[in-house]
């Protein structure tokens, strides 16, 4: 090989010799890369690393190391890399560290190489391309701080809202963390003056500061905050409520909150009532005078109350201090102000209960209008927490939802409650939620997700999502999630568990193949070692369900087992049939005999995994079936096996919507696309013979099938012998049952399949259907069943007409013994 010649005359460089290097010197090894198998590339590393062993400094065999280290080990930091990366940096020799740093980053987001080619880009005056990379380096760099300032300026002087608020609300989170007051106080300011984010984002960041600087200066911060919306009530009631939530003993709040109750209830009758009986003027328990005062104040004269004991509606007709007066309909009740305290709740006119009594009709619009408001509406009366299961208690009734109408509402309410910030899954209870005073954010509220499944890969799915949906990688969320796939590393024993391997896999599939920098690996051990763990290799590799790990693992089996990785894949491929494995498979020679050997493998042994079969038959190239010594007429033959075996299959109850699906494959590639019929033309009658042997003894092939068979032999071969039926005549042939001419009978053909096809579709839906809940009540469900017995009437009629066909042309028709028969549609 040349590049084992090249690296023999490898040396030391001076430093002048580092400044003034070209990168052509680079390109050449690369070039030499490009061209080793996999088998030259472990070897020629081996030399390099002989090489270095002897004189570290070498620069290409450094270099070569490196660069094949790379392709073999793409999740790995590759310390020879870097430290050439650093090298020419301190030699200043810019071109060839843009170079290198790019050959770095194309596999990991490393800090050190993005920070080097912001410098280079500076250097050669690339001003936008410099601050694309910065962007890239602060998503990495955790500590780094000035340079989100930076960031958040720069795009402020560019014009761009979007991203300055973005860069503004990242340095502060990271200002929080690093508990520098003055510059949170300093960014805090800034957002506050953008009027931008909603109250919930301040609130969230006040008990962020609460927890990290002090309780002190989050409410420093509040009353910043408090300024910008004192106009506002309600928002002043809830801001001033937060900061005695942070102090109770801060009388100045207190004092504010005193006012800003007066504010808005001050012309109530039962006001200075309702404070003085509460306290929150004197020095009671603040929480307890905040309770009291707000649920005594809202009973007042036409205030809803729920009678609890018998859960009758009401409305408070008249109240003093001493009695009340409630009308529940036509009756009228009068009972003793502290009585009615005890045996009332009162009703805000937004709840659920009072809606529903009160403007049913237009309820019902608003409800299949507003999904959002809906939700609300019903949470705010279920003390903020409601299960779909009680919702639908709630919405199903006389002049509401129907069954149909709820199992629309509740699919789009699944969505607004994915979504929705405000809407946070209860972790523990299934298809529960609480809606928030405080928006979480999307990172935030994926962790919930994460932490509420119970399936692991479940789990792992939404991890998955997380990076793809470009969520906050370094959010506090996603740390936490790392934290418990490394949870899931700490205990490995002599053996290893398929959600421990998972874990492993996840985190460095997130490092090398979505560069997630904060996705860190925290198990020591080198993937060799976990490989020698697993016992049973294809069991836990068909326990990993998600095809993400799948690819993972194959790529660490190729890497970690040199010589044995074509065999594995070879019994890996039934639990992953894609393409992936037969690309690995081909691109070196033993991998390219083992995938040989399963095209083999598939015809002679079909009946193992016929679906192993069909993906061959879809994608192996006739060169390869060749190479197999798999004849075009085998195929053929297997085919018709395979349509006898899954029709007997689907009559013996077993697996059958798989073998629909995969009958399906078969007759539509034999019979829709003519492959079969096009044999039969271009074969000869021994084939001829062959074909129609395995058909006529296929007691479950489709009558129709086999008319359409033996109507093409005897167009070819007309004194073909069908064995104990008489030889075809087609100029005696008397037409019973349904007389088509070819065409005439390939429509019907393929009314049939497309019948057979909605069947499948149908029998998903109903199955997706069956997943709502109670089948009595299920409209979708019902409806499922009533279209498929439907479609399977029509299709038994046709398979009736097709069994008793009689294909003619017009070359058959003798005019003088034709009669007039009505016309057949």
């Amino acid at each position: 090989m040349k590049i084992s010649t090249m690296l023999k005359e490898d040396k030391v460089f001076s430093k002048n010799e580092l400044t003034n290097l070209k990168i052509d010197a680079f390109s050449e090894y690369d070039k030499q890369i490009k061209k080793l198998s996999e088998e030259d590339l472990i070897e020629v590393k081996d030399n390099a690393d002989n090489l270095i062993a002897e004189n570290e400094n070498l620069l290409f065999s450094r270099y070569v190391s490196a660069s094949i280290g790379m392709i073999r080990r793409p999740q790995e930091d590759n310390i020879h890399m870097q430290n050439l990366l650093v090298s020419f940096y301190e030699n200043r020799n810019m071109k060839v560290v843009e170079f290198l740093a790019e050959k770095i980053l194309v596999l990991n987001e490393n800090k050190n190489a993005l920070r080097m080619l912001a410098d280079c880009y500076a250097e050669s005056g690339r001003t936008e391309e410099r601050w694309k990379i910065l962007e890239r380096l602060v998503k990495v760099d955790f500590d780094e701080r000035k340079l989100v300032l930076d960031l958040a300026e720069h795009f402020a002087k560019e014009g761009n809202p979007d991203k300055e608020l973005f860069y503004y609300k990242k340095v502060l989170n990271r200002y929080i963390s690093a508990v520098e007051a003055d510059n949170v106080k300093k960014v805090w300011s800034i957002l506050l003056s953008k009027k931008t984010e909603d109250d919930g984002y301040f609130l969230g960041i006040a008990d962020k500061v609460a927890a990290s600087i002090g309780h002190s200066f989050a409410i420093d911060l509040l009353n910043d905050f408090f300024r910008t919306i004192k106009d506002d009530t309600d928002k002043c009631i809830i801001v001033l409520k937060k900061e005695l939530v942070l102090d109770k003993e801060c009388t100045d709040a207190r004092t504010a909150l005193v006012m800003a109750y007066q504010k808005k209830y001050g012309t109530s009758k039962r006001f200075n009532y309702c404070m003085k009986k509460s306290g929150l003027k004197g020095n009671d328990d603040v929480a307890k005078a905040i309770a009291t005062f707000e649920t005594d104040i809202a009973f007042d004269v036409n205030c809803f109350v729920l009678q609890r004991s018998t859960g009758k509606l009401g409305i408070i007709k008249d109240i003093n201090d001493e009695k009340v007066t409630i009308s529940f309909g036509k009756s009228v009740s009068t009972m003793s102000t502290e009585m009615a305290f005890k045996a009332l709740t009162p009703m805000p006119k937004s709840h659920i209960k009072v809606l529903k009594a009160v403007i049913p009709a237009k309820l019902k619009a608003k409800i299949l209008s507003d999904t959002e408001w809906t939700l609300r509406v019903l949470m705010e009366s279920k003390d903020r927490k409601c299960s779909l299961k009680d919702m639908k208690a709630e919405l199903i009734a006389p002049n509401l939802l129907t069954e149909k109408e709820w199992d629309v509402f509740r699919k789009d309410a699944k969505k607004v409650l994915l979504e929705n910030l405000y809407f946070s899954p209860v972790i523990g209870e299934t298809d529960t939620y609480i809606l928030r005073d405080t928006p979480i954010t999307p990172e935030e509220k994926q962790l919930l997700s994460f932490k509420g499944e119970n399936d692991f890969y479940s789990k792992v799915k939404i991890v998955i999502e997380f990076v793809d949906s470009d969520f906050d990688t370094e959010s506090d969320s996603f740390s936490e999630i790392v934290k418990i796939l490394n949870s899931q590393l700490r205990n490995i024993g002599t053996s290893i568990t398929d959600t421990q391997l998972a874990s492993y896999l996840l985190l460095n599939y997130l490092r090398v193949d979505k560069k997630i920098a904060t996705s860190i690996n925290e198990c020591t051990l080198p993937f060799s070692a976990i490989y020698k763990k697993i016992a049973d290799k294809v069991a836990i590799f068909d326990k990993l369900e998600v095809p993400e790990l799948k690819k993972a693992f194959i790529d660490q089996v190729i890497d970690a087992d040199p010589k044995g990785w074509p065999e594995l894949l070879r019994d890996f491929f039934p639990h992953y049939t894609y393409n992936y494995i037969p690309e690995k498979l081909k691109s070196t020679r033993a991998g390219y005999e083992v995938y040989i050997s399963i095209l083999k493998s598939s015809v002679n042994n079909f009946k193992d995994n016929i679906d192993i079969f069909l993906w061959n038959l879809r994608y192996a190239t006739a060169k390869e079936w060749e190479k197999a010594g798999i004849s075009e007429e085998v195929l053929l033959v297997t085919q018709l096996s395979v349509l006898a075996y899954t029709q007997s299959c689907i009559e013996a109850k077993k697996d059958v919507t798989d073998n629909k699906k995969r009958n399906q494959v078969v007759s539509s590639s034999l019979f829709v696309d003519k492959k079969l019929f096009d044999a039969i033309e271009n074969g000869d009658a021994e084939l001829a013979k062959k074909i129609y042997s395995i058909a006529s003894n296929d007691k479950n092939l489709d009558p129709g099938r086999l008319v359409e068979i033996k109507h093409c032999i005897s167009e070819k071969y007309p004194d073909f012998s069908f064995g104990k039926e008489k030889t075809v005549d087609v100029d005696n042939l008397i037409p019973t049952g349904f007389f088509c001419s070819k065409e005439s009978y390939d429509l019907k053909v393929k009314e049939k399949a497309d019948l057979e096809h909605q069947l499948l579709l149908v029998a998903d839906e109903i199955a997706d259907a069956r997943a709502l809940g109670d089948l009595r009540e299920n409209a979708e469900y019902q409806y499922g069943k009533d279209k498929q017995k439907n479609l399977n009437i029509t299709l038994n009629n046709l398979k009736k007409l097709l069994e008793t066909a009689q294909i003619k042309s017009s070359k058959d028709v003798d005019p003088s013994r034709s009669v007039l028969v009505p016309r057949l549609q």
